[in-house]
This record gives C-alpha cells, sequence and structure tokens, in this order.
C-alpha cells in the first residue's frame, strides 16, 4: 500500500496522504505542519515525512479514517507516485505550495461588500462555509437565514423555532448540513441545499445556547443549554445519546475535540467540563475561576483549552495536567467577554469589558500586544487565518482590526448603529463578517 495523492490544508498548515488499499478503499495519514514557516527547509520536512510514510509502507498499516477537517480545499498531487523520488518530489512540491500561502501580503484593508437587512430584529451569531461562499445569520426573529456572500440574496429562510434562534452552525467541511440552536428548547438540523428541516432535537427544558457538529464525521450533535446540561444527539435519527449532567448551573458552552471524542462544556458554575464521548464519562473539571465562565475553546490540536471568565481572568490549560491552570491572564480590569486561539494554537485573543484586547504568546508565556481603540466593551475577537490580523467587534457599534504582533489598529470597520455582537473571518481570509443589534450583518472584502 503507497500514498497516491497529497491533499493540503492551509490553515493551519498541514498535509494528508490518501492512501489506496488492495481492497479498493481508501485511507488518509494526516501531518500537522504547525511549525512551518518560510525559512523551513522543505528538503529536510519532505526526507522527514517520506520516511515516515516508508515506515508505514513497509508495515502495511494506516492511521485509521479520514478525518474531515483536512478535507478542504484540497489539492492533488502526483497521482501515481509509486517510487520514493516521486514521492519526495511531489511532497516537496506540496510544502512549498504551503510556504507560498504564507509568503502572501496579508489582507489588511476590507470594503464594505454587502449589507444584508433581511432580518426584522437584532441578530445572534454568524458564520461562514468553508469556502466563504454562503453564510448563516441567527436572530431574534425566530429565523436563520442562508446568504449568498457574492450576490447579497438570501437563498433560504430557516423557519420552524418558536424563539430567538441563537446558535448557528455548518457541518464543516463538508458544510451541507446546517445546526440552530434556539430559546425555545431545540436544536434543529436543517439542509444547507433546500433549507428544508430534516430533524428536531428535543430533551433541553430551558434555553439552547450552543449546538455543533461532530467535527470528524457529523454522525452526532452536541448543545448546551440554560437548563444546565449538554447533550448528544444522533444527527440522523434525532435520538438523544447522552445527557451531560454534571454542572451545576446553565451550560453555554459546547466544543468537540478535534477528534471528536472529547467534549468540551463551560458554565455558569464558574468551571469547565472535559467529557469523553466514548465513556460517556465526565473525565475532568477544571477549576479556578471565582465566576461565571463566558467562553471556553480548544487550541487546534486539542492539547491546550482556554477559558474566559467575569471574574476578569482568563486561564490557559495543558490537558495532561489538569489539576491546575498552565498560565493565568489577570491584566483585564473588567471581565473577560471571549477567548481566542489563532490557528496553530501558539497565540491567544482575549477580549473584555474594559474595551481592549490583547494578544498572549504561549511558548514563552507573555503579552504580545495590547488593542486599546474601543470605547466600550468587546464582545468578540478572532484571529485571522494567517494569524497576523486580530478581528474585534465591540459595543461601540465599530468592528476593527488590528496588527496582531504590534497592537495597532489597521482598520475601523464603521456604519453600523448599534452594537456589533458577533464577527467572523472566512476560512481562505479575504473576507469578514459582522453582525449587530440593528438588524443588520455586513460582508466586508
Amino acid at each position: 500500500m503507497s500514498a497516491n495523492k497529497i491533499f493540503l490544508r492551509y490553515y493551519p498548515p498541514g498535509l494528508a496522504l490518501s492512501y489506496r488499499s488492495a481492497k479498493g478503499g481508501e485511507r488518509l495519514r494526516h501531518f500537522d505542519l504547525l511549525d512551518l514557516d518560510a525559512k523551513t527547509n522543505v528538503e529536510q520536512l519532505a526526507d522527514r515525512i517520506l520516511f515516515e510514510e516508508l515506515q508505514v509502507r513497509e508495515s502495511g498499516g494506516d492511521e485509521g479514517a479520514a478525518c474531515a477537517e483536512s478535507a478542504p480545499l484540497c489539492l492533488p498531487a502526483n497521482s501515481k507516485a509509486s517510487s520514493s523520488h516521486n514521492m519526495f518530489s511531489a511532497l516537496k512540491q506540496a510544502i512549498e505550495k504551503l510556504q507560498a500561502k504564507l509568503r502572501e501580503p496579508i489582507k489588511k484593508k476590507f470594503y464594505l461588500h454587502k449589507c444584508y437587512n433581511s432580518h426584522i430584529l437584532p441578530l445572534t451569531n454568524v458564520c461562514f462555509d468553508r469556502s466563504g461562499e454562503r453564510c448563516l445569520t441567527g436572530s431574534y426573529d425566530r429565523t436563520c437565514h442562508v446568504i449568498n456572500t457574492s450576490t447579497g440574496l438570501v437563498q433560504h429562510v430557516l423557519n420552524g423555532h418558536d424563539n430567538v434562534v441563537f446558535s448557528v452552525a455548518f457541518n464543516t467541511p463538508r458544510c451541507d448540513k446546517i445546526i440552530t440552536g434556539s430559546f425555545d428548547g431545540t436544536a434543529k438540523i436543517w439542509s444547507a441545499a433546500t433549507g428544508q428541516c430534516q430533524s428536531t432535537l428535543y430533551g433541553h427544558t430551558a434555553e439552547v445556547v450552543a449546538a455543533e457538529f461532530n467535527p470528524a464525521h457529523d454522525q452526532d450533535v452536541a448543545t448546551a443549554s440554560i437548563d444546565g446540561k449538554a447533550r448528544i444527539f444522533d444527527a440522523e435519527t434525532a435520538q438523544e445519546l447522552q445527557q451531560l449532567s454534571h454542572h451545576g448551573a446553565e451550560v453555554i458552552v459546547a466544543h468537540y475535540s478535534r477528534d471528536g471524542q472529547l467534549l468540551l462544556t463551560g458554565s455558569f458554575d464558574h468551571t469547565a467540563a472535559i467529557w469523553d464521548i466514548r465513556s460517556k464519562s465526565c473525565c475532568h473539571q477544571l477549576r479556578g475561576h471565582t465566576a461565571e465562565l463566558s467562553n471556553c475553546v480548544w487550541n487546534f490540536s486539542s492539547s491546550l483549552i482556554a477559558t474566559g471568565s467575569l471574574d476578569r481572568t482568563a486561564r490557559i490549560w495543558d490537558v495532561r495536567r489538569l489539576d491546575q491552570e498552565l498560565h493565568l491572564v489577570s491584566t483585564h480590569s473588567d471581565e473577560v467577554l471571549d477567548v481566542s486561539f489563532d490557528a496553530p494554537g501558539k497565540h491567544l485573543a482575549t477580549s473584555s469589558s474594559d474595551c481592549t484586547a490583547r494578544v498572549w504568546s504561549l511558548e514563552p508565556f507573555e503579552m504580545l500586544s495590547l488593542m486599546a481603540g474601543h470605547s466600550d466593551e468587546v464582545n468578540k475577537v478572532c484571529f485571522s487565518p494567517s494569524g497576523c490580523m486580530l478581528l474585534t467587534a465591540s459595543a461601540d457599534n465599530t468592528a476593527r482590526l488590528w496588527l496582531a504582533e504590534t497592537g495597532q489598529c489597521s482598520q475601523v470597520l464603521t456604519g453600523h448603529e448599534s452594537e456589533v455582537f458577533s464577527c467572523a473571518y472566512s476560512y481562505a481570509g479575504d473576507a469578514i463578517l459582522t453582525a449587530s443589534k440593528d438588524n443588520t450583518c455586513r460582508v466586508w472584502r
């Protein structure tokens, strides 16, 4: 068994070798190149990957089913690479493409492309699909809209919820399904192509504020609710598979690990929890915060967790040692409202009610930059795919772009007439989405 294709992932850098077995099946072996930069020795890296590939070939083994996260924007290279020389050349070419992407000029200026005013009440959360050609908008008007970001046309209006649609998400990277979470206590799964509701997930007794697909296979979904529980449902049958009820207060976050085997939840009980999906048990509870959590997230490799809290701190946790935080962020003078890792997981951004955002280097742990300029609390923060830019959304009616390393403001995105509650970068980094309580969503390119 030998590799016959190479698939690339630009953000964060990585590749996968595709193997065709004697029985006709296809397997992928993944290589995360999180340390790749413009100075990396391409030949040495290709040689190391080739050495590991030859070991796999000699053993006749593979690394299991393909992880969906590496599937988007895949580029085939040298489909007949049966010899070591051909494989080395193909690997070198693939790594050079990844390096070339890292060298591309960073887009620092955006212009208003479209303003969508199809909702009649304030927006809640928004997201792009993997291609950036569609976006989802949730609203207090009880609907979710699927919008073509190029034409500005609403492709589908997802009707059916009886209260606010708070959480919206695609099943990335396929993006052929949508999940919505609502204050009516349910989540719904929809066809992205037709806008038809495929199933309704019942069981929660209060508002559903988070819902997402398992990133490894889309076969199950997780939800979090103000009823103090998280639940896991079968995405096809809508059957409840697990009820996660260890928290003592509202659960406001539920995120799968990259391999889909663990679930991270955050709660107003001041803790986060890690759940083993396979054993249906709570592995660990992260204690240390003294007030409600605002968010908690994995880094890309799921080796680190960041938690933000209304106690004015953020904490970084190493999953190999969870009895105490790895690092403590305690320099904000008001509530920490959001936390976000960059794509490789080397930097963390925090935003706060103190009107600032900050970027932290994790090795060594130190504050890299301070983003000061907003005149009201900073609700959301996210890195550009390359990690060079930071996007913030604020209650001062603006979003801002910052240089992540220096904290210099690159651009103020103005035009919204009320609080900007949510923001997002497209996967390619060439478009930005901002959503406001002025009932509009804006796409910037």
